[in-house]
């Protein structure tokens, strides 16, 4: 992966198998990046915020990334989750006509 210095706010990573932006970056007191708040894609879609990551703590796990890639991500996500959604509706509409049972 790249080396923590060259991560920047605004910069697109990658974290393990997911793709996110950096919105802070943090130093510690040898002036070392220490910590990055990322939103992933993938947080987006499952409605959550953005989270704190210790970049001391996997460096090898988080690399940049390209627009393409998070673009891709987010295809991929709306893709399975309108899936989800179209599939849910579906056992809707065979639930509600099915017929009811006479007493």
């Amino acid at each position: 992966m790249v080396s923590n210095a060259t991560i920047t706010k605004g910069d697109i990573v990658k974290i393990h198998n997911w793709y996110g932006v950096v919105l802070e970056t943090h130093y510690d007191i040898q002036n070392h990046l220490s910590v990055i708040q990322v939103q992933t894609a993938r947080n987006v879609f499952r409605g959550h915020g953005p989270e704190y990551l210790d970049v001391r703590l996997m460096p090898e796990a988080i690399g940049l990334a390209t627009p393409a890639d998070l673009q891709q991500e987010i295809e991929t996500h709306q893709r399975l989750l309108d899936g989800a959604v179209e599939r849910m509706m579906k056992a809707v509409t065979v639930q509600t006509e099915m017929p009811v049972a006479a007493d």
